[in-house]
């Protein structure tokens, strides 16, 4: 079965990619498969997972920061519009259980007090 994948690799990557290929003359996808299997066979030998610690580039902290400056401003309108909905359902709250006025009532209208 076969599997079409696309991705982006680091410059430093792409050489050291090429320059296998060149070395073992064969073309770089060909190459980038066996770099894959052999990836595959040392996993699978050492049954562990060693993480790779890569450096983010310029561009790549520049649109995570936009993107966290992005959520912080949503987080922030949210929580002005709950205040504005908790107030709102205060005052219908404090409207319902206001009790009516004495003087609005009549004196044979006791039992709205009630």
């Amino acid at each position: 079965m076969t599997t079409r994948m696309s991705f982006t690799l680091e410059s430093k990557l792409s050489d050291q990619i090429e320059q296998f290929a060149q070395e073992m003359r064969i073309d770089r996808n060909e190459a980038i498969l066996r770099l894959i299997e052999a990836g595959v066979m040392k996993y699978s030998d050492e049954m562990g997972f060693i993480p790779i610690q890569q450096e983010r580039g310029f561009q790549e902290v520049k649109v995570i920061k936009r993107s966290l400056d992005n959520l912080t401003a949503t987080v922030s309108d949210l929580k002005k519009e709950i205040r504005v909905v908790h107030h709102i359902l205060d005052l219908e709250r404090q409207k319902e259980s206001r009790p009516l006025q004495m003087k609005a009532r009549r004196w044979w209208e006791f039992w709205k007090g009630i």
